[in-house]
């Protein structure tokens, strides 16, 4: 009989822990629904930062502009002056903009002289961007020096060597930081 009743005193008291334990469950359960969100929520997050992360190296084009350049020159031409200055307007309100500068030259002289040219052309244009257009230094990145690398039409007639001597001047927005 003291064994009987020991059993049902421990059976009461596995009945009360069992309780206890569903209670425990419920209530574990009702948190892992709440942790499932906050996880799906967080991945949302994590993948809304990664892409805007990623677009941190992507460009949008806002402004673009051709300077062409005579044989072993680097003057620009009034035309040009004008049309460099109403490209550096383009930039005004516009947030997290750069602008790049790509000197050419076609194919005649040495790889090193044309290199040197292309360089002398690209400064030429910043200069101008930087004094005539009020465009800030800091977002000028550094002036690209191609050379005759880089050709938009054959070197082989004199209308395409007129082709390739050229600075090519883009305004970009960073797609990351505009939030594009």
């Amino acid at each position: 009989m003291q064994a009987i009743e020991s059993n049902r005193k421990t059976i009461a008291g596995n009945q009360r822990n069992i309780t206890a334990n569903q209670r425990d469950i419920a209530g574990n359960q009702q948190n892992i629904a709440t942790n499932r969100q906050q996880i799906e929520q967080n991945i949302k997050d994590v993948e809304e930062h990664t892409n805007r992360f990623t677009a941190l190296a992507e460009y949008d084009v806002k402004g673009e502009a051709t300077v062409k350049f005579g044989v072993a020159g680097s003057k620009i031409s009034q035309k040009d002056q004008e049309r460099l200055k109403e490209l550096a307007k383009r930039r005004k309100g516009l947030t997290g903009y750069i602008i790049e500068v790509t000197g050419y030259t076609d194919s005649t002289g040495s790889a090193a002289i044309n290199t040197k040219l292309s360089e002398r052309r690209a400064r030429a244009v910043i200069t101008l961007l930087i004094q005539q257009g009020g465009v800030p230094v800091r977002h000028i990145v550094a002036p690209g020096a191609m050379g005759e690398y880089g050709a938009t039409a054959p070197n082989e007639t004199k209308a395409g060597r007129a082709e390739n001597r050229r600075v090519e001047v883009k305004i970009l927005v960073n797609k990351g930081i505009a939030g594009i």
